[in-house]
């Protein structure tokens, strides 16, 4: 795997590299035309701040009744979706560090930026060191160094440890996604002073339910944890009644 990511990089100096989704010429990362349908899944400007479900700015609510602002750069869906599925299983780094930019820059011209006395510092949600093993890299941590290249923020990527091998949460309801979770996150290295805000980074916010578990540890060691910015949020639409 590492070797085949070290040739696939050296190649890039000479060749011009394939989209990943239709192998057409791509710049820098999808070809144009699939650049332009992930696009078409980016929350629109206008829905900034707007707290409705269908929005790219829900809160998440904690078991103290306190609400965390929570920014998706666009909808899980589409093309979107095929994009973050290479990244996690189909060795495709750079994808990672380019969704990472989008979403610093979608972060940087929302509301959310001009709403802090001080800047935060970026904690991506970790892996098991397991899993990471096996898939070569942490796709929340790819996204939040190209998070914090345009952002300029700081990039504590190993603040949070993930201690508990969890099932994959894909098809798993809320109380098992709950369970699943239990106690699967502790404090890491590399933390600020208490006196400065966290902002944890992911690719996808589904259920809230992993982004609750990360937060324990940080906020029993009494840290603010100020929000969480992912590449993607799922949507789900309700039955008609």
């Amino acid at each position: 795997m590492h070797l085949s990511r070290s040739l696939r990089r050296l190649t890039k100096v000479f060749l011009t590299v394939p989209c990943p989704l239709c192998q057409r010429p791509a710049s820098p990362v999808l070809c144009t035309d699939c650049y332009r349908q992930i696009q078409t899944c980016r929350w629109p400007s206008a829905t900034r701040g707007n707290t409705t479900q269908n929005t790219s700015a829900p809160t998440l609510t904690l078991h103290d009744d306190s609400a965390l602002s929570v920014l998706a750069w666009g909808r899980y869906q589409g093309v979107l979706k095929q994009v973050l599925a290479l990244l996690k299983y189909g060795d495709q780094t750079d994808i990672g560090l380019w969704l990472g930019h989008l979403l610093g820059q979608y972060w940087q011209t929302s509301q959310r930026r001009t709403a802090y006395r001080q800047l935060p510092v970026v904690v991506p949600i970790p892996l098991h060191e397991e899993r990471r093993q096996q898939r070569g890299y942490n796709q929340a941590a790819l996204i939040a160094a190209g998070f914090c290249r345009v952002t300029g923020l700081s990039l504590v990527e190993h603040g949070l440890v993930r201690i508990k091998a969890t099932e994959a949460m894909y098809g798993l309801g809320v109380n098992a996604r709950q369970t699943n979770l239990a106690d699967a996150f502790r404090l890491g290295t590399g933390l600020p002073s208490k006196a400065r805000q966290i902002l944890l980074i992911d690719d996808i916010y589904t259920t809230g339910t992993t982004a609750q578990a990360a937060l324990i540890p940080l906020i029993q060691a009494g840290y603010t944890v100020t929000g969480i910015a992912t590449v993607a949020r799922a949507v789900f639409v309700s039955p008609s009644v």
